[in-house]
């Protein structure tokens, strides 16, 4: 369906005049003082000039309707128009407003401090549903927000982001956020994590935010995360790639960080994802994590990470605890080269592990780091390790797995003996062009009659 198309607005800052009309490229605007002043209405099209830099907040106010958004976007030929925050709380603020497309445009927010501090910030109001709203192709760079994690509430590294979604107080049935989409956009060279999504109160079990989607984005050189989701039913995480998360942090400020993970969600999907070189500072540092608060079965699949410090995947089911958590699902995702164990801690949380090829060239890791994973099931999976597991394959438990020419194996009757493909040219490298075919050939080790009979 199209766009009913609205009064459309140019907002140039070589040629422009703040006392135009700007409703033509000749009768352009040229600050942000007439855009942040200004209420747009349904199916408005704001355009900046391509190669053109604003500086300050730009926070503009007016609701777009469901099949009639307004829209924020370039024109022109020439780079990403560039809105420089200039230490302010945001350089893009949409703020309890409804059914906005902003796509093309880069955002910058360099200070001499730390605080926090976003690119872009998504504000649902507290009371109501904010919804429609979708972030594309758009740059976030050079953000000097906050990666310090014992300044306490409101203040620390999870209140800010390049791309934070939140809401103020708390989100209910009736108060929450509703098809927010964060799609192919670059988020690198920030002292934040990625991409966060969250609600004002944090640490609650509120889990209400519906239709969440951050897909197919790149992100790199982070300060803290990588992608955090909360708050969320069925939040979808897919396609996008995560590189060093962490890299511009440090063990004095940072402390705990992981490339993507969820916290007070629902049957959250984590599908498709590249995460590599997460650092490791004073404990997780793993590509995954499910943490606390989750709800239903939290399923990670068809992942690759690789030469990720702390490991693979972090257990953290039982913080904060949610009574109506089932289990974690880690099947067909890829790992190479991952660091010090397959998995940290154990909840004493069901999580089942079938499917994956496990490869590591380089060192012995463990299984489980801090706990001896009992809790924790592997069928069908490919150990591809150059030594066998340190401390051995602890209390997890084993069937049908594939160990190559590893000695001390666990107790697995069904141990597979010959693999059906071969895995020797599998070494770690960015992008995940190659997986397909890899994904595969992981499905068809694991057989649907037993899936389906698995118990554990």
């Amino acid at each position: 369906m199209g766009y009913d198309k609205g009064r459309c607005f140019y907002i140039d800052d070589r040629n422009g005049n703040d006392f135009n009309i700007g409703l033509s490229k000749e009768q352009a605007w040229k600050s942000l003082n007439n855009v942040n002043s200004y209420t747009f209405l349904p199916g408005d099209i704001i355009r900046f000039r391509s190669g053109g830099a604003w500086y300050g907040m730009l926070a503009p106010k007016g609701s777009g309707e469901k099949y009639n958004p307004i829209i924020m976007e370039s024109y022109g030929d020439g780079n990403k128009p560039v809105i420089n925050g200039e230490g302010t709380y945001a350089a893009l603020l949409l703020k309890g407003i409804s059914y906005w497309i902003v796509q093309g445009l880069s955002f910058t927010n360099h200070s001499n401090e730390r605080t926090i501090r976003q690119g872009i910030c998504i504000c649902g109001s507290a009371t109501g549903i904010t919804q429609g709203i979708l972030i594309e192709s758009c740059e976030i760079s050079n953000v000097t927000g906050e990666n310090r994690r014992n300044l306490g509430v409101y203040r620390n590294m999870y209140w800010n982001s390049g791309i934070y979604i939140t809401m103020d107080g708390r989100s209910s049935s009736t108060n929450h956020l509703h098809d927010i989409i964060i799609s192919n956009n670059y988020v690198h060279d920030v002292l934040t994590s990625g991409i966060r999504v969250n609600q004002q109160e944090d640490f609650i079990n509120d889990i209400h935010h519906t239709h969440v989607v951050i897909r197919n984005n790149l992100i790199e050189r982070t300060g803290s995360d990588g992608i955090i989701v909360a708050n969320s039913i069925s939040p979808l995480i897919d396609g996008n790639r995560c590189l060093d998360a962490g890299a511009l942090g440090t063990l004095e400020d940072t402390h705990l960080i992981a490339g993507i993970w969820v916290c007070a969600t629902e049957n959250a999907l984590i599908q498709y994802n590249e995460v590599a070189r997460t650092r490791l500072f004073e404990n997780d540092g793993t590509a995954f994590d499910t943490d606390w608060g989750t709800s239903g079965d939290t399923i990670f699949q068809y992942n690759y990470s690789h030469d990720n410090q702390g490991g693979f995947w972090l257990d953290c089911m039982g913080l904060n605890y949610n009574k109506n958590c089932s289990s974690t699902i880690l099947r067909y995702n890829i790992s190479i080269d991952d660091k010090r164990c397959l998995v940290q801690d154990d909840q004493k949380i069901v999580a089942e592990f079938y499917g994956n090829l496990f490869v590591n060239n380089k060192s012995a890791l463990q299984i489980c780091c801090h706990k001896d994973g009992e809790s924790h099931y592997f069928h069908e999976n490919i150990f591809a390790f150059k030594e066998s597991p340190v401390k051995g394959w602890q209390s997890s438990h084993f069937n049908g797995n594939w160990y190559g020419n590893m000695k001390n194996l666990p107790y697995d009757p069904l141990a597979i003996r010959k693999l059906p493909f071969s895995i020797e040219d599998v070494s770690p490298k960015d992008g995940m062009e190659w997986c397909g075919s890899v994904w595969g050939k992981l499905c068809n080790l694991t057989k649907p009659v037993q899936n389906s009979q698995r118990t554990i």
